[in-house]
């Protein structure tokens, strides 16, 4: 059935007009909700300008009740953009419970507090990256060279996407008020992430696969050559989220100098300051 959607629009429009003409004498507050009830109609025609219909029958009886996990990891979401578009400070309940399409009620029904909510999302970030990193591990089936590369690109594309670095921001901001938020996230994101490294160089080290004496120095010394600096450039704005080839290359290049340095000689020519061989690696002389 062929519809007349011009004519339709400009019914609506001068509809609008009216209605803001009428009001229009009646103080800011009524030219506000003449605004909301303008945005409101041009919703519905975008909607039917779209193919979609302008008016959805409500499904009889009460509405989906929605599952505790999903309730709570929505108002994280919610919460998560209000706080990195307004900043900690600046951000309220109301605008999380809005951005969630819940009611405040509810909203407190799950997190009491802002301060809890936050907490909340700072704890599903590392969550993230937790789990990452236990299912990308450090595999004992593959070579030193993939092994390190894919778990440093991995642990890269993480950290330095434009939003881990937005939340870096926001948790550096809050620092000062939160520290200990700020704590929790260093400790259980990047920390957690080299330890898992640190016991995977450990083992090398044991076996003379590697020349490792302080494994806990080198993990933090790789993460360095692939991520510092990049992540200021990213924290400060100097340059935008790095492609993938920009992290492979960089991943590549790191892991190729450091495995050049702490893989044995089977010479006797000293270096990086230690003795290669069989034994456990000593200080050279």
């Amino acid at each position: 059935m062929f519809v007349n959607r011009t004519r339709s629009s400009n019914v609506e429009e001068t509809a609008e007009f009216l209605i803001f003409c009428r009001i229009g004498g009646a103080g800011a507050g009524r030219r506000q909700k003449a605004r909301e009830m303008s945005g409101k109609k041009l919703r519905k025609s975008q909607a039917r300008d779209a193919g979609s219909p302008a008016k959805t029958s409500r499904a009889r009886g009460r509405p989906r009740q929605i599952a505790e996990p999903e309730r709570r990891q929505r108002l994280i979401d919610a919460a998560e953009y209000v706080f990195v578009e307004l900043g900690y400070s600046a951000a309220s309940m109301d605008d999380i419970a809005h951005r969630a399409r819940m009611s405040k009620k509810t909203l407190y029904q799950v997190f009491d507090t802002k301060e809890s909510l936050f907490a909340a999302v700072i704890a599903a970030r590392r969550a993230v990256l937790a789990a990452m990193v236990e299912a990308q591990g450090c595999d004992e089936g593959r070579t030193q060279d993939d092994v390190l590369r894919r778990f440093l690109g991995q642990v890269a594309r993480f950290v330095l996407a434009n939003r881990q670095a937005a939340l870096y921001r926001l948790v550096i901001a809050e620092s000062q008020r939160a520290p200990e938020l700020a704590h929790a996230f260093y400790r259980e994101g990047p920390t957690k992430a080299r330890l898992a490294l640190t016991e995977w160089l450990r083992l090398q080290n044991e076996r003379n696969d590697l020349i490792v004496p302080d494994p806990a120095m080198a993990a933090s010394m790789l993460f360095s050559m692939v991520i510092a600096e990049p992540q200021m450039c990213l924290l400060i704005g100097e340059s935008g989220e790095p492609s993938e080839a920009e992290i492979d290359q960089r991943v590549g290049r790191a892991v190729t100098i450091f495995l050049e340095g702490a893989r044995p000689r089977h010479s006797p020519k000293k270096s990086a300051g230690y003795r290669s061989g069989a034994d456990a690696p000593v200080p050279a002389k």
